[in-house]
């Protein structure tokens, strides 16, 4: 069995407005994780729109049902066949960017951020395809909510980060559901703004009978709140942890031992991954502290809202998608599997996954995702899945590369002994290579030895103890590793003097934002210092910030930057100039209308398009960036090779700010080809390095991951095995 890339096609039925409709198939990157239906935004009439937050309801016929927020309305999605669901009915409420769902009996409640109060929806006859809008709630002047809590047990709405005349600081307000078809005001807590609640009431233990508020409060961490009795709310602690930034949301574990707390917004700026999720002991509500603290596979992303469900853990990470991690071992969870929602990147930014809701009697997962909608997914009973350690994309000529790989499983154990990675190098078939266990749950092997430029494929596979096997990623998506050789620096300008560069030149028409060499100041599209380290100095457009990001931008036209003449004339053929980059053209009233070029002459007189950035795309938005290219694939080599970057402002209202650093030309050195008879690697060069290759000529395995092709000329044959005999009887390498 291969978990890499799921594809689902689900027939989606619209009852409440008469149509069929068919979301889109597309294509997500999964381990340990199944697809079971895909709702896209257009498919719920929301086609430019956005989803936001999402919960789940079971009726009294044992119905399950998704509800998903989106921006200017919720809908209620019949879930109990996963692979076929109804979307039952719709309710519309203010257009909003962020709406958040809670349930409570037969009743759904929907706040916004754009005015009109709570939703009050009954949905008791929603297996008949009716949501009835009850009422908004506006008690005290209530209008824009944040978020919303419902202690169930107690029978109480918690708004927090709400706006109302008595509660201007947006702490949690309490509202009795003694009639949960009309929320009426029971009392609040206005110390400081909450982002979100979880309110738990106690059963057992020192607590027993209390209503607990646990508080997420951005900057000041989180408040836990005895909200028993709701005219007087009792601060009972206020615990910060190292770096906090913005405390946003978390939730109890399931023995009230601990509570797991996301960070929307820490990250590098206070030395951390921007996924590290907090662990709070909160079993002395008084005076809770920091536990210990875990991130995921994939760092980068940015984490949002997490819940936990027996000993799972499961985490919406916008750009990465759900995390699901086993917290058998509370302080220290294991990631093991993931549904990522957006192909695009796992970077930092807050596209993609916005909530999960993991409660579902059939285990079934509801995600909602701001650019694509509503998924319905599940955890996979006795999965493999493999998280990559160390994949380096560039390894050094002529030597053995270790790769690694955590390779994790849920449910039954996993087979050792089974883990092997498959490589391929060149057009070759894949291999298998045994991996040796280096620690517990982590795998290590070496990739082959590879000539100047060789490029080497690989993917992963292994098997639980019932024989199931599982593999990642397809071969057709397999891992790439280059071998790149040493660097020969012919030239290099880190620009911290003008060594012949010019900024301006005859013809440029920019009124504003010319090319400036020295230390930039830094605006919200310009970079606050060069690239060097050490260094101060590049070349900038508008080096001055200014009033505002847009008072030294380009403007009114194009601006160019001249490099001096670079001497290449009898230079090797494959010399390449590389240099760093900056662009922005992503910001202003008409963004990502304008274009960065970067131009090479071998004679001044005629110009060649080596490079363009934008209008749009993934390299428009600032951040130092490396290119580079080979002269000879576009001008001769002469000893007047020029490069010139010109950064434009064409279009109206787009704000432009380029800069270059650290610019080379270089060329790679290959070493001589050489060959390594002991093709076993067992430290003896003898009739055994000759019975080995005779073996994997004879598409026998190859755990020792050596070329075949000893003689490279391009084939795997006997000439192979005859050109090694040679060498071991002491002849020259071919």
């Amino acid at each position: 069995m291969t978990i890499h890339t799921l594809l689902a096609r689900c027939g989606l039925t619209i009852m409440a407005l008469g149509l069929a409709a068919t979301a889109q198939a597309q294509t997500f990157e999964s381990q340990g994780m199944e697809l079971l239906c895909h709702i896209d935004l257009p498919a719920f009439g929301n086609a430019g729109g956005n989803g936001n937050s999402c919960w789940g309801w079971v009726s009294p016929a044992g119905r399950e049902y998704a509800i998903m927020g989106l921006n200017n309305k919720v809908a209620f999605v019949d879930i109990t066949d996963p692979r076929n669901p109804v979307v039952r009915a719709t309710v519309a409420h203010t257009n909003s960017l962020w709406a958040d769902v809670k349930t409570y009996q037969h009743y759904c409640y929907v706040s916004n951020e754009a005015g009109g109060g709570v939703q009050v929806i009954d949905i008791s006859q929603l297996d008949s395809g009716v949501a009835t809008f009850v009422r908004n709630v506006t008690t005290n002047g209530l209008n824009n909510t944040h978020t919303l809590a419902v202690d169930e047990v107690s029978g109480y709405l918690y708004t927090a980060g709400s706006t109302s005349v008595t509660n201007s600081r947006g702490g949690p307000v309490a509202w009795s559901l003694a009639d949960p078809s009309n929320p009426t005001f029971a009392g609040q807590w206005g110390v400081r703004y909450t982002h979100e609640c979880q309110v738990v009431t106690y059963t057992t233990g020192p607590y027993a009978g209390k209503q607990i508020c646990f508080a997420f409060n951005e900057s000041s961490g989180m408040a836990v709140i005895d909200v028993t009795d709701k005219a007087n709310m009792i601060t009972m602690s206020v615990t910060p942890y190292p770096g906090v930034t913005y405390c946003h949301q978390g939730w109890l574990s399931p023995d009230q031992r601990y509570v797991y707390i996301n960070d929307e917004i820490d990250g590098p700026a206070q030395g951390v991954p921007p996924t590290l999720t907090r662990i709070l002991n909160v079993e002395n509500l008084s005076a809770p502290f920091l536990a210990g603290t875990f991130t995921s596979a994939t760092p980068g992303s940015t984490d949002h809202n997490l819940y936990l469900r027996d000993n799972l853990l499961f985490e919406a990470n916008y750009h990465s998608g759900l995390r699901v991690f086993d917290v058998t071992s509370p302080l220290a969870p294991v990631e093991f599997a993931y549904f990522d929602t957006y192909p695009e990147d796992n970077a930092s930014g807050y596209d993609g996954l916005w909530n999960n809701y993991p409660f579902l009697p059939s285990r079934n997962i509801v995600l909602s995702d701001i650019d694509r909608g509503m998924f319905v997914v599940r955890v996979l009973d006795n999965s493999v899945s493999f998280f990559p350690v160390s994949t380096p994309a560039q390894v050094p000529v002529a030597t053995p590369t270790q790769v690694t790989v955590d390779v994790r499983t849920h449910g039954l154990p996993l087979n050792a002994s089974s883990v092997v990675m498959h490589t391929r190098v060149g057009a070759g078939p894949f291999t298998p290579i045994p991996m040796t266990q280096i620690s517990p749950g982590r795998f290590g092997a070496n990739l082959p030895s590879l000539s100047c430029f060789e490029t080497a494929r690989y993917y992963f596979a292994a098997s639980n103890q019932s024989g199931t096997s599982f593999s990642f990623p397809t071969p057709a998506n397999a891992y790439q590793s280059q071998a790149v050789p040493p660097v020969a620096t012919l030239l290099s300008y880190d620009m911290e003097t003008d060594a012949g560069w010019v900024g301006g030149q005859p013809g440029d028409t920019a009124t504003l934002g010319q090319w400036e060499r020295g230390d930039p100041d830094a605006t919200s599209a310009q970079p606050g210092d060069d690239h060097s380290n050490p260094g101060v100095n590049c070349w900038v457009t508008g080096r001055a910030a200014g009033s505002g990001a847009g008072s030294f931008d380009v403007d009114g036209g194009f601006t160019t930057l001249l490099s001096p003449a670079l001497p290449l004339a009898g230079a090797d053929p494959d010399v390449r100039i590389g240099y760093w980059r900056w662009y922005s053209n992503s910001a202003g009233s008409a963004p990502n209308t304008d274009t960065f070029r970067v131009d090479i002459t071998s004679n001044g007189t005629t110009w060649v398009n080596a490079e363009t950035v934008g209008p749009a795309g993934t390299e428009t938005s600032g951040g130092w960036l490396y290119h580079e290219f080979r002269v000879a694939d576009f001008v001769s080599l002469t000893n007047q090779v020029r490069v010139r970057f010109v950064a434009d402002d064409a279009g109206s209202g787009s704000l432009v700010e380029a800069a270059i650093d650290d610019f080379t030309v270089f060329g790679y050195v290959c070493p001589a080809p050489n060959c390594d008879p002991d093709v076993n690697q067992d430290g003896n060069v003898d009739q055994d390095d000759v019975a080995y290759l005779i073996n994997v000529v004879g598409g026998g395995l190859n755990p020792s991951g050596i070329d075949p092709d000893f003689n490279q000329d391009g084939n795997t044959d006997q000439d192979d095995v005859a050109a090694l005999i040679n060498v071991v009887a002491g002849g020259d390498c071919p």
